[in-house]
C-alpha cells in the first residue's frame, strides 16, 4: 500500500475527530487533566509539607544546623572551619548554673554564651522576636519570659536587674547582680540565661571540655550518607569525652530522599495507569475505525501520527486544565476544606501553600512523558490491526474464547467472568486504585505516627512528672520532704487522675573495693572528669562520704517499665526482694559484659555501718532514673520496699502522674492549681506531656494541615481514577449490556451484576493495599522515621476510606448504567450495534 504523505489532512482529521467524538475524547481529556492535577497538587503540597517539616526540625533543634559536637579543640575547630563542605560553625558554651535568685531558692537554669555566628545566624531562624541586644558586659543576660518565670522573676523586662547565685566551672557558688540587656521568644533552650563572652571567660569553663562546648556545624549539602558521616567523625580524632551527633535532617537525609522518591514514583504510576487505561479503552473501542482508514489508503505511520496529534491537542488542553485545577485546589480549596473540617493552624495563621516554578515544569514534563508512554501500546494496537480484522472486530474475550457452563448463581458468575474476561484491564483498574489507596495509607500513617501526640513521650507515658527541687541542693541540710504522703493523696484525689507513681530517694555512699567500685570510678573519670582517677583514688578509699551518690526505689507497678529500659531479662522476685539492682549508666561505656557477676555495696550516707549489697542485674539509660543529682559512684535502683527498709527517712524525689484520659486539659489544670497553691510552690518543678505536645504542635506549624491536604488529594485522585476508568469501561460495554437486556436481563439483575463487579474491584484493591501497600508503607515509613516514633496505622481514617471506596465502587457503575439506559430503549440501543 502506498503511503499518502498529507500531514495537513491528518491534522484536520485529528481536529474533526476530536469534535465528532466529544464523549470519548472528553474522558481522555479528563484523564489527562486528572493526571496533571494529581502531579501538580502532590508536588506543590508535598514540597510545602517537607519545607514545614524542615522548619519543624529547626524549631525543635533550636537552630539551623546539621551536627553538634560536644567539646571542641582549637585543632578540630580549625579543621572544620577550613572544610569546604561546612558552610558555617558556631559555638555555645555552658558557663555556669544559676541555683537561686532573690525570689526563688531552687532555680535550675544554665548560663550559656553563644558566639556571634551561633546567635545571629544559626539560632536566628528559630526565634520569633528579639528586643534589646545580646549581652556584652559580664553582668548582662538575654532571657525569655519563661526563664524569668521559672526563676521567680516574672514581670521583669529589658533594663531591669536582679540578684542571683550561680555556680562556676570550679564549683564555686558566687553571687552577682545581673542586668537584662535583651529578651527573646521562639524555640530552643528557653529556660537558659544567655550571657556575654566576658562572663564565659571568667567562668572557669572551656569549650574544649565536653561539659561546656557545643560546637554547631552547618553543612553546605543536603545529603550525607551514614558512611560519610562516620568518615567525618573519624577525621576529627575525638577524645573519649567528645561526641558528634547529626540532626534528623542530615542523619536521615538519604533515607528520607529515597522515601520521597518512592512516593513520587507511586504518584507517577497512578498517572500512568490512569492515562494508559483510558487510552486502551478508547483505542480498543475504535479498532474498526482505524482498520477501515487503511482501506482508503492511510498507512500505519499516518494512523500513528493521527492518534499522536489527537493526544497532543488533548494533552496541551489537559495539562493546562490540570495546572489550573491543581492551583485552585492547592491555593484556594484545600485550605478552605481543612478549615471546614475544624482543623486550625492556631498561632501559625492560615495554611500556607507555596508554589515552586520548577513544579510547573516538572508537572508538564512528567505528564507529557506519561501520555507518551501510556499511548505507546494503544497506538501500536491501532496500527497493527488489518482492515479484514477490523471489519469483524469485537472486544476480546480473553485468551480462551470458548465458553464453559459454570457452576453457581448466574449473576455473580457473570460479574466474575466480566472481571476475569480481560485480566490485564482488570489488573490495571485494581492496581491503579490500589496505588492511590497505598499512597493515602502511607501518608496517613506518617501523619498519625509523626503527630505531636505520638512523638511526645514521657516516663512510663505519664501525663505529668512533679519533682522536689530542694533535693538538688548540694547541702543536705536544705533538703525538705515536699511530696509527702498527704500531698500525694491529694494528688490522687484530683478528678481525672488515675494513678500516681512515686520515686523514693535516699543518699548513700559506695565504699571502695577493687572489683566493681574501682572499675566504675576509673571509667567515670575517663568519661567526665578533666583529671585522672589516680589523683583522687586515695581520697575515695579513705573518705567515700566525699563521693556521695543516691539510691532510688521504684514500685512494683513500675517494674515492667524499668524492665523495658534495661533491655535485659530481670528476675522480678529477686529484684523486689532486694537481692538485685539496676544501675543508671550515666553515659559510660560499660556494658553488662563488663559487670557480669559483680555486686555493688551501698552504705547509708553518714552511717557506714548500715550497708546493703546487691547483685548488678542490669544498666539503664533512662534519664528519669538519674536521681535529683548525679554522684561519681553509680545511682542504684532497687524496689521502694528495700529503700524504706535500708534508709531511715527516705523521701519522694519525684512523682509520675497519669490521667484517666490522656492529654486531659481540665485534669492538668487542677493538678497545676494544687501545685501552685502549695506554700512550697516555688520548690516544685514539673514536666508536662500536654505542654510538650503543644510546643511540638507550635513547632510543626501547618505541617499537619498540609499533610492532611495531601492525603485528601490522593483520596480524590484514587476515586476519580476509578470513576474515569469504570465510566469508560461501561461506555464500551453498552452494546453487550443492551444484548443482555434483549434476552431477558432485568434492570435489577443488571444493577446487581454491576454492583458485584464494583465489589470485586473494591475487594481486589483493598486486599492489594492491605498486603503490598502496607509493606511499601512500612518500608517508606521506616526510611523516613527520623524521630524513631512507633509505627501506628490510623485505623478509623482507613476504615472510613475503605467504606467510602466500596461505596464509590458500587455507586459509580450503577450511575453509569442508569445514564446508559436514559439514552434510549433496549430496541433503540440494539439497533445501534
Amino acid at each position: 500500500m502506498l503511503a499518502n504523505n498529507n500531514r495537513r489532512a491528518i491534522d484536520r482529521m485529528a481536529k474533526s475527530t476530536l469534535r465528532n467524538n466529544k464523549g470519548r475524547n472528553l474522558i481522555i481529556f479528563l484523564s489527562i487533566v486528572l493526571a496533571s492535577f494529581m502531579l501538580f497538587s502532590i508536588f506543590t503540597a508535598g514540597i510545602t509539607y517537607f519545607k514545614m517539616q524542615r522548619l519543624q526540625n529547626i524549631r525543635l533543634n533550636g537552630g539551623e544546623y546539621d551536627a553538634i559536637m560536644y567539646g571542641v579543640t582549637e585543632e578540630q575547630r580549625e579543621k572544620c572551619e577550613n572544610n569546604p563542605d561546612i558552610k558555617r560553625t558556631g559555638v555555645l558554651a555552658m558557663s555556669g548554673y544559676i541555683e537561686s535568685t532573690e525570689k526563688d531558692g531552687t532555680v535550675e537554669a544554665s548560663c550559656i554564651w553563644a558566639d556571634p555566628v551561633c546567635w545571629d545566624e544559626i539560632m536566628a531562624p528559630a526565634r520569633d522576636w528579639v528586643i534589646g541586644v545580646y549581652p556584652k558586659a559580664d553582668n548582662e543576660v538575654m532571657v525569655t519570659k519563661e526563664a524569668l518565670e521559672q526563676a521567680g522573676l516574672a514581670g521583669l523586662t529589658v533594663g531591669d536587674s536582679f540578684s542571683a547565685g550561680y555556680r562556676d566551672g570550679n564549683g564555686n557558688l558566687l553571687t552577682k547582680e545581673f542586668i537584662i540587656s535583651g529578651m527573646w521568644d521562639g524555640y530552643g533552650t528557653k529556660n537558659a540565661f544567655y550571657v556575654s563572652e566576658a562572663f564565659y571567660r571568667e567562668s572557669g569553663y572551656d569549650v574544649s571540655e565536653a561539659r561546656c562546648g557545643r560546637f554547631h556545624l552547618d553543612f553546605d549539602r543536603l545529603v550525607m550518607t551514614s558512611g560519610e558521616q562516620e568518615a567525618f567523625i573519624e577525621s576529627l580524632d575525638l577524645g573519649k569525652q567528645q561526641a558528634v551527633y547529626f540532626t534528623s535532617d542530615m542523619g536521615y537525609s538519604l533515607p528520607i530522599f529515597f522515601g520521597l522518591c518512592t512516593l513520587a514514583a507511586v504518584t507517577c504510576l497512578c498517572a500512568y495507569l490512569l492515562i494508559y487505561n483510558i487510552l486502551y479503552l478508547a483505542v480498543s473501542g475504535n479498532v474498526r475505525y482505524y482498520g477501515l482508514l487503511q482501506t482508503v489508503g492511510m498507512t500505519g505511520r499516518q494512523i500513528r501520527r493521527l492518534i499522536r496529534r489527537q493526544m497532543m491537542f488533548l494533552g496541551c488542553a489537559g495539562v493546562l486544565g490540570g495546572l489550573l485545577a491543581g492551583g485552585a485546589v492547592s491555593f484556594l480549596l484545600l485550605p478552605s476544606v481543612i478549615r471546614f473540617l475544624g482543623i486550625r493552624a492556631g498561632e501559625e495563621g492560615d495554611v500556607l501553600i507555596t508554589l515552586n516554578p520548577a513544579v510547573v515544569l516538572l508537572t508538564v514534563a512528567l505528564t507529557a512523558f506519561t501520555i507518551y508512554m501510556g499511548s505507546r501500546k494503544p497506538v501500536k494496537m491501532a496500527v497493527s490491526v488489518s482492515p479484514l480484522e477490523a471489519a469483524g472486530y469485537r472486544p476480546a474475550q480473553g485468551k480462551d474464547g470458548r465458553r464453559r457452563t459454570g457452576r453457581g448463581r448466574l449473576i455473580p458468575r457473570m460479574a466474575l467472568d466480566q472481571v476475569l474476561k480481560d485480566k490485564k484491564k482488570s489488573a490495571v483498574i485494581i492496581v491503579s486504585l490500589a496505588a492511590g489507596l497505598s499512597v493515602f495509607l502511607c501518608l496517613s500513617t506518617l501523619l498519625e505516627s509523626q503527630a505531636a501526640r505520638t512523638i511526645v513521650t514521657n516516663h512510663m507515658n505519664n501525663d505529668i512528672t512533679v519533682a522536689n527541687d530542694t533535693l538538688k541542693k548540694e547541702d543536705p541540710a536544705e533538703h525538705r520532704d515536699l511530696l509527702t504522703e498527704d500531698f500525694l493523696r491529694r494528688l490522687e484525689e484530683v478528678g481525672g487522675v488515675s494513678q500516681v507513681y512515686p520515686l523514693i530517694y535516699g543518699q548513700i555512699t559506695v565504699p571502695w573495693e577493687p572489683d566493681f567500685a574501682d572499675l566504675w570510678m576509673e571509667e567515670f573519670y575517663a568519661k567526665w572528669m578533666n583529671i585522672p582517677y589516680s589523683d583522687e583514688a586515695e581520697e575515695y578509699k579513705e573518705y567515700p562520704e566525699n563521693f556521695g551518690s543516691v539510691i532510688l526505689g521504684v514500685s512494683e507497678a513500675e517494674f515492667p517499665y524499668l524492665q523495658e529500659t534495661v533491655g535485659a531479662e530481670l528476675d522480678k522476685e529477686e529484684f523486689l526482694s532486694g537481692r538485685s539492682c539496676v544501675l543508671y549508666r550515666n553515659g559510660l561505656d560499660l556494658t553488662m559484659d563488663d559487670l557480669a557477676g559483680k555486686e555493688v555495696t551501698c552504705a547509708e550516707y553518714g552511717n557506714s555501718e548500715n550497708t546493703r549489697t546487691f547483685r548488678i542485674a542490669g544498666l539503664t539509660d533512662e534519664g528519669y532514673y538519674s536521681g535529683p543529682m548525679l554522684g561519681y559512684p553509680p545511682t542504684v535502683i532497687v524496689s521502694d520496699a528495700v529503700v524504706r527498709e535500708f534508709i531511715p527517712a527516705p523521701v519522694v524525689s519525684k512523682a509520675g502522674i497519669r490521667y484517666a484520659e490522656e492529654y486531659d486539659e481540665q485534669t492538668e489544670q487542677e493538678v497545676l492549681d494544687l501545685l501552685r497553691s502549695s506554700p512550697d510552690a516555688k520548690d516544685f518543678s514539673w514536666e508536662s506531656k500536654l505542654e510538650s505536645m503543644q510546643e511540638v504542635e507550635r513547632a510543626q506549624g501547618n505541617m499537619r494541615e498540609v499533610g492532611i491536604g495531601i492525603a485528601l488529594i490522593l483520596a480524590l485522585i484514587g476515586i476519580l481514577n476509578y470513576v474515569n476508568t469504570v465510566t469508560g469501561n461501561i461506555q464500551r460495554r453498552q452494546d453487550e449490556l443492551a444484548i443482555l437486556e434483549s434476552v431477558g436481563m432485568t434492570d435489577r439483575q443488571r444493577n446487581r451484576m454491576l454492583i458485584l463487579e464494583g465489589l470485586f474491584f473494591a475487594g481486589g484493591s483493598l486486599i492489594l493495599t492491605a498486603t503490598a501497600g502496607l509493606a511499601v508503607t512500612y518500608a517508606v515509613y521506616q526510611s523516613m522515621n527520623y524521630m524513631q516514633a512507633p509505627f501506628v496505622v490510623p485505623v478509623w481514617p482507613l476504615v472510613g476510606m475503605a467504606v467510602f471506596i466500596t461505596a464509590v465502587c458500587v455507586g459509580i457503575p450503577l450511575a453509569a448504567g442508569a445514564r446508559m439506559i436514559r439514552k434510549g430503549s433496549v430496541v433503540e440501543r440494539v439497533r445501534l450495534i
